[in-house]
């Protein structure tokens, strides 16, 4: 109708249709449109994906794998129509096979499966067109994605009249031997974000008493600055170790009154000691973990696939557990909430996936969480 030559190839029995798809059908057919019942050969300017809905949950065999395959191979831009074909719209997981698509227009509704795990790999420049309907009219969702958006929206600019002793103090804990670096990325961290004080509790006895690079972080013995009232927030984990020293570290973290968030080492003591479980679900204080995904396995008790396979499932279990909010680092990190909600953070990029991104996360919400 606006002058474009178009073809369409269809792989489905035309006798088992839905109403609508019968009648988009019949249309088809009255404009003088063909239906071919394999791939064309020859050079495109556009190839739109429609072979699944968002209900797919088997793995992809036979005729429509090597379809996808060969879809896979053209050089023209790909558009798939709500998600694409092989992709679970719930998790993000590849059923065997997916469309490569370079744009992906969602109908409604954002799928949780294009915003984790290999939904932003195969869905490409994504956008929501609600068709003129407020889902949230129907069903109220549990979940949201996290951009920047919400972050311009709740990261408001600090008063002017305000001082580090209005800032809060971000304790760390960590920095066993070998390992000093790490408690150290998440101090400096924690200043980059606005933490008024920072405190960095270092297990090596051997490690400088100063960052040079960051002289502003206060470098103590761990025991000194958990005692007491001192931290807004206290993060324990990065280069923590699982020594019997670090074990002992925990359970006075634990035993504090502030803000806690659990990472890396604190995460793998806390799978292996039940009272260590205990404690966190028990706190009346507000606990976060951060784990990647076979820290989250070893939490759960399960695999690592396991975790990857539901990543929402994975951390809205975990934070249901501990009954704390939890981070599943990753491709679209999940954010689980003890309460069932959950959100999606859309924001980063691969070249974050090296050593020590998790600690400088950890420094940035234990700096975020001790502002208030």
């Amino acid at each position: 109708q606006t002058g474009f030559d178009v073809v369409v190839a269809y792989i489905g029995d035309e006798h088992a249709q839905a109403t609508d798809a019968v009648s988009a059908w019949a249309s088809w057919r009255a404009i003088g449109g063909v239906t071919l019942p394999r791939l064309p050969q020859g050079d495109y300017s556009l190839v739109v994906d429609a072979l699944y809905g968002i209900g797919l949950t088997r793995a992809v065999e036979g005729e429509h794998a090597a379809w996808i395959d060969a879809v896979n191979d053209m050089t023209c831009p790909v558009l798939a129509i709500d998600v694409p074909s092989g992709l679970n719209a719930d998790t993000g997981r590849v059923l065997g096979r997916a469309i490569r698509a370079s744009h992906t227009a969602t109908m409604i509704a954002l799928k949780p499966g294009l915003l984790t795990l290999d939904g932003p790999d195969h869905c490409g420049a994504l956008s929501l067109h609600d068709l003129g309907l407020d889902c949230a009219l129907v069903e109220r969702p549990s979940g949201w994605q996290v951009g920047r958006a919400l972050f311009d929206h709740l990261l408001r600019p600090r008063a002017r009249n305000s001082h580090k002793g209005t800032n809060g103090n971000a304790v760390l804990i960590g920095g066993a031997r070998g390992m000093a670096g790490a408690a150290l990325l998440a101090g400096r961290a924690a200043l980059k974000v606005g933490a008024g004080r920072v405190y960095v509790g270092m297990l090596d006895h051997a490690a400088l008493p100063l960052d040079p690079e960051q002289p502003e972080l206060m470098i103590r013995s761990p025991g000194e600055i958990l005692t007491g009232d001192l931290a807004t927030c206290v993060a324990i984990g990065p280069g923590l170790g699982q020594s019997p020293a670090a074990l002992e570290l925990m359970r006075e973290a634990l035993a504090t009154t502030a803000t806690l968030v659990l990472d890396a080492d604190a995460l793998n003591l806390l799978s292996q000691h039940p009272d260590l479980a205990q404690a966190v679900h028990d706190r009346s204080a507000p606990t976060l973990l951060t784990p990647h995904p076979t820290e989250a396995a070893r939490l759960l008790g399960s695999t690592t696939p396991q975790v990857q396979e539901d990543r929402i499932a994975s951390a809205c279990a975990i934070a249901r557990r501990y009954h704390a909010a939890t981070v599943l680092k990753g491709c679209g990190s999940v954010i689980a909430l003890a309460d069932g909600r959950w959100f999606i953070n859309t924001t980063g990029n691969p070249g974050m996936a090296s050593a020590g991104m998790g600690d400088v996360l950890t420094g940035l919400i234990a700096g975020l969480l001790a502002q208030g």
